[in-house]
């Protein structure tokens, strides 16, 4: 079965729609079956995967997005990768009385994912339509 791949502004444009029109979503893969919908509505041979419409998703500025997580084991290295968006994950530290500071845990510079040093791994996506502030042209 041949398929095609939208470009980013396509799947943001698709994405944008649905979301309008759902106002919230409860799952990644039901996301995805709402937007392929409407990508196909304009070439019936495109398709998304679910990582792609995900990082997508996450970083998209009319969207709210919260993750449900469970708790995995204690990990040392998380190679400063967020396992959602893939961006850049930052230390949060507290400093101790003595001077130092200590790492309590890791939050994505990109997106709403946090963890403690017991990892948390992402097993459920809410998405919820966050209303778009209208430009007023006189002022810009």
């Amino acid at each position: 079965m041949p398929y095609s791949i939208p470009s980013e502004e396509e799947i943001e444009k698709a994405l944008r729609y649905v979301m309008r029109r759902t106002r919230g979503v409860g799952s990644l893969q039901k996301l995805r079956d709402l937007v392929i919908g409407e990508l196909q509505n304009n070439d019936p041979e495109y398709t998304v995967s679910s990582e792609r419409l995900r990082k997508i998703a996450v970083t998209a500025p009319f969207i709210n997005t919260e993750i449900d997580a469970r708790k995995g084991e204690k990990k040392k290295d998380l190679k400063g990768r967020c396992p959602v968006c893939g961006s850049d994950l930052e230390k949060t530290k507290n400093e101790t009385i003595f001077g130092g500071s200590v790492t309590l845990g890791y939050k994505c510079e990109e997106c709403p994912y946090w963890t403690t040093l017991k990892r948390r791994i992402p097993t459920q996506y809410n998405f919820e339509y966050k209303k778009e502030e209208k430009i007023d042209e006189d002022k810009a």
